[in-house]
């Protein structure tokens, strides 16, 4: 695999999110093909592809949404599957299809995950209260269900349950689609107050400029396989195959066969 590292490097003690030969298929179709990587520990991680390419399908098997057809997950050193409970309490997860319940209120909703993750009750009306206000959403939290929030707001809502708990990884897929440019600064903000913590972050995106500013690192799945991974750092360049790259989304066009196609019409 290509790429500013040269390639998948051995496991380490250090590696916060491992992933090994990890495969997944539906019947004869192959969504993932035998990828394996590592992220150390501390890190924002961009995991990028083309619409179909297999991000939510890898996000789903590292955090127990999927069962891998083939392969070893392993998270903070330790073996990780769907019935890893303990795991799960370290993890916080924000999926594509937001997993919220639409007649609770946002703070009814968080405050249910805060007892699903065993925090006390008094901590977690502290900084569910932090949360929404921070999120431009203390007063609407109160006057209407989930069912009535846009999709902005939804968005918000379903970060605000994945940090709640202060898990030691945090997998979110997509986190910025559909969220105000005030909202978005303010998620990058604590992003990166978190992994300076030694936290780490795992996120699927398609703002590619947002990625590049953000991520320390990032990796390009292709069909379902791993086509690059490199440091997203200015001193790094963006480099495959000898060829450099000006911007990411200049290497991930060409890394994914990608082109700008102008219309007749317009």
């Amino acid at each position: 695999m290509p790429g500013n590292d040269g390639g998948a490097t051995a496991r380490s003690e250090q590696a916060a999110v491992s992933a090994t030969q990890l495969s997944k298929s539906y019947g004869s179709h192959l969504v993932l093909d035998r990828l394996s990587f590592e992220i150390p520990a501390g890190r924002i991680f961009g995991f990028l592809g083309p619409n179909g390419a297999g991000k939510t399908t890898t996000l789903g098997c590292l955090t127990g949404l999927l069962e891998p057809s083939s392969g070893e997950v392993r998270l903070l050193g330790s073996r990780f599957d769907r019935n890893s409970v303990s795991l799960k309490r370290r993890i916080g997860v924000m999926p594509q299809e937001l997993a919220l319940f639409d007649q609770l209120y946002a703070h009814e909703f968080l405050l249910f995950n805060a007892e699903v993750f065993g925090m006390s009750r008094t901590l977690a009306k502290e900084r569910i209260d932090e949360l929404l206000l921070a999120l431009d959403l203390g007063e609407g939290s109160f006057r209407k269900p989930l069912c009535d929030f846009s999709t902005g707001m939804r968005k918000k809502v379903a970060f605000a349950a994945a940090v709640l708990h202060v898990p030691d990884i945090l997998f979110l897929d997509e986190p910025f689609e559909g969220i105000d440019p005030q909202g978005v600064a303010n998620m990058k903000g604590w992003l990166r107050a978190y992994v300076s913590r030694g936290k780490t972050v795992f996120l699927t995106s398609h703002i590619l400029e947002t990625v590049e500013r953000l991520c320390d690192e990032a990796a390009i799945i292709h069909g379902g396989a791993l086509a690059w991974r490199g440091a997203l750092s200015p001193s790094a360049g963006l480099e495959v195959e000898g060829r450099c790259f000006s911007s990411l989304e200049e290497l991930f066009l060409k890394i994914t066969d990608g082109r700008t196609q102008p219309l007749s019409w317009l």
